[in-house]
């Protein structure tokens, strides 16, 4: 991560994280991330996710379809 501060908090005190598994997210469709990891970039000082992401964004899957 480049050198930036926590939008809430102004820290530069954070940790990169992943969560595996089975990820899904509500917006106007669920999306579902088949079997990618889901990485966060969180702040140590006040627990804000400043940032979430995976490496294969074209690997979306829209349930229903």
């Amino acid at each position: 991560m480049k050198e930036e501060k926590c939008p809430y908090c102004g820290s530069k005190n954070f940790v990169n994280a992943r969560q595996s598994g089975y990820a899904n997210i509500r917006a106007d469709k669920t999306w579902t991330f088949k079997e990618q990891v889901l990485y966060h970039i969180i702040c140590l000082d006040c627990g804000t996710v400043v940032r979430s992401y995976v490496k294969f964004p074209e690997q979306f899957v829209i349930k229903g379809k």
